[in-house]
């Protein structure tokens, strides 16, 4: 590997973490929690990275890179603040460091990523094979799937989060032409069968939001790789709109008995409660699963609702407890205004840098990883995964190489 490309030991750490990422574990140490052995390489190559940049002073800072500074920058300041001090910093430090190695890894070393998502890729795949026998224990009923992907995830949404991002961002891509940051050589991959199998694996893990994020980037990808024009986009969301207006009675019934997405609501609810309070620098990171207890009201509240925070995670607490259950106001209680204005910027940056690309290279490589990250912002509205390190590996990384090529870039 030649020296533009990064040392050999550093490639190798970070082929070691991202092959092991899928398979690891998460063991607990009183009020510690670690990811193993996901977490302490992660620290060896965040270091080593370090080390590397320091020595060969290539840090680029490049269209998305300033905002994704300053969204740690701001977590930070807002851990200075916290309400709960010590869960915001050893929070901001895992954030932190996953952004260190992921985004700037990636971004100093783009023409790693190939090599590192099909690492991921197949890692991934034995852990679904996995995940599919141990469903199929218990005659792949639909209650079942939340456990079975344990103990390599902790419930069937995460899980289904980074099958949607490894479709779009790695498997469909190695389908096409080009590799970004690579050569521009296709490679060996049976895509097809893996395709088949993750979207089975998709099917059986039950996750709703993810089911609709993938239609949604699916839909969005034909219209564009179609070239439609604006009015047709249009007619597309009036048509949406109305056959909204005529199932909204039959869907507000539905919503009513879900008992899933009352809880959601509650967390809601309890998140604006929570930034009318603290509006500049939030609660702190990490502490929604916390704070938002006084924050509920009894006629939100539902039958999985939590008054006290959950210490250890079994089998009788799944679904219960943890984050507001979406990014955005996730940021919005725990960061403050401004953090979910560095957020948005995020999301709207990294879809833009995206989509330019695609439009000015007509690479449809470009058009995947914008679709994997559209799908992880729109899953993004009711869920919260980025601090999960798989996520985290992911969206990172292909924010990195769409800011990499994005319009600052001068190579």
């Amino acid at each position: 590997m030649s020296v533009s490309n990064g040392p050999v030991w550093l490639y190798r750490l970070y082929a070691g973490l991202f092959l092991l990422l899928p398979w690891s574990i998460e063991l607990s140490f009183g009020n510690w929690k670690l990811l193993t052995p996901a977490e302490p390489l992660l620290a060896l190559a965040g270091i080593g990275l370090l080390v590397v940049a320091i020595r060969d002073r290539q840090v680029r800072f490049n269209a998305l890179a300033p905002v994704s500074m300053l969204w740690i920058a701001w977590m930070g300041l807002s851990a200075a603040g916290s309400s709960m001090p010590v869960v915001s910093w050893k929070y901001w430090l895992v954030e932190a460091g996953q952004w260190w190695v992921f985004f700037m890894g990636i971004l100093l070393f783009p023409s790693w990523w190939p090599r590192l998502s099909r690492l991921f890729a197949w890692s991934l795949t034995g852990v679904v094979l996995y995940t599919v026998i141990h469903h199929g224990y218990f005659h792949f009923r639909p209650n079942q799937s939340m456990l079975a992907p344990h103990p390599f995830f902790a419930d069937h949404t995460v899980y289904s989060t980074v099958l949607v991002l490894v479709l779009w961002g790695i498997v469909v891509p190695v389908r096409g032409r080009s590799e970004p940051g690579g050569d521009g050589r296709q490679f060996a991959f049976p895509a097809l069968i893996v395709i088949l199998l993750l979207v089975l694996a998709l099917f059986l893990a039950v996750s709703r939001a993810a089911w609709l994020s993938l239609i949604l980037t699916g839909m969005t990808g034909l219209l564009i790789r179609l070239r439609v024009q604006w009015y047709a986009w249009a007619a597309v969301v009036v048509a949406a709109g109305g056959l909204f207006f005529l199932i909204q009675g039959d869907l507000e019934a539905r919503l009513q008995r879900d008992v899933s997405t009352q809880e959601r609501l509650n967390r809601y609810a309890c998140a604006w409660r929570m930034v009318a309070d603290r509006p500049f620098t939030g609660f702190g990171p990490g502490t929604f699963q916390f704070q938002f207890l006084p924050y509920q009201q009894a006629e939100d509240m539902t039958r999985i609702s939590i008054t006290e925070p959950i210490g250890r995670r079994g089998p009788g607490n799944y679904g219960r407890g943890g984050g507001a259950h979406s990014e955005y106001l996730q940021a919005l209680a725990e960061l403050g205004w401004p953090g979910l204005l560095w957020w948005l910027m995020l999301t709207f940056g990294g879809i833009w840098y995206g989509l330019d690309t695609y439009r000015k290279t007509r690479d449809a490589t470009w058009l995947w990883i914008m679709l994997a990250l559209l799908s992880f912002f729109l899953h993004g509205l009711v869920n919260n995964f980025l601090h999960d390190a798989r996520v985290a590996a992911l969206v990172w990384s292909m924010l990195a190489l769409v800011s990499r090529a994005g319009p600052d870039n001068s190579d």
